[in-house]
């Protein structure tokens, strides 16, 4: 009856989850209980060296995620007396001059308020990240999205021993990488560090468009 009152309380729990976080990961990991594939001990065990892991990591990057589960970053913001042109025009600005993406390169199209295009960037030597981008205007308005995210490693050919290594290339959604609390402890540092990655360089992008856009005429003025 315990379990019953337990899987109940789960699932109203589950149904509040808006984003990917911590709290999410130790469903994940009490659902594998509830479905009888670990042992109350084992998800004990689990727990606590989650607990000690995350005590020396940090916090874990709270993703958000759309209503099918997919992580999905959607950020509006108001500009007093600002027309859709103008948003438009000074967020191509932005584009070209953080990452050199000109309008030839985009879809973009003033009379739909709408920018689309897809980019990467470098997590390390080894992983980057790519992800499809939406900007929305309207007059005093705009909305930026992130979505479509995705992992390539890239590990070149190598000696092992009297053997050669061929090159390979490995692809993967974001929301392959969650719940993390189920692969191997041994990976649990690499994945949150996939997921830090990405969550940090959407925020900041976010935070960093705004303050162009608020900031704009400051920023050009000679």
């Amino acid at each position: 009856m315990k379990l019953s009152f337990f899987a109940l309380c789960l699932l109203l729990f589950s149904a509040n989850i808006y984003s990917q976080n911590d709290a999410a990961e130790r469903i994940a990991l009490s659902s594998k209980m509830l479905a009888t594939e670990y042992s109350q001990d084992e998800l004990s065990r689990i727990g606590i060296k989650w607990n000690q892991f995350l005590n020396k990591y940090g916090n874990y990057p709270d993703l958000p995620l759309d209503s099918n589960g997919h992580v999905r970053y959607s950020n509006s913001h108001e500009f007093s007396q600002e027309t859709k042109e103008k948003l438009f025009n000074h967020t191509l600005e932005w584009l070209a001059i953080n990452y050199g993406i000109y309008p030839a390169n985009i879809y973009s199209n003033l009379a739909d308020g709408k920018i689309i295009l897809n980019n990467s960037f470098n997590i390390d030597g080894t992983y980057s990240c790519s992800y499809t981008c939406i900007f929305s205007f309207k007059d005093e308005k705009m909305l930026v999205e992130f979505f479509n995210i995705n992992y390539q490693g890239f590990f070149q050919g190598h000696n092992s021993g009297d053997s050669w290594i061929p090159e390979k290339t490995v692809n993967f959604n974001i929301n392959q990488v969650f719940p993390v609390i189920l692969k191997d402890s041994s990976e649990w540092k690499f994945n949150l560090n996939l997921l830090k990655a990405a969550n940090e360089h959407f925020k900041s992008n976010i935070i960093n468009l705004w303050d162009y856009l608020t900031n704009y005429e400051s920023y050009n003025s000679f």
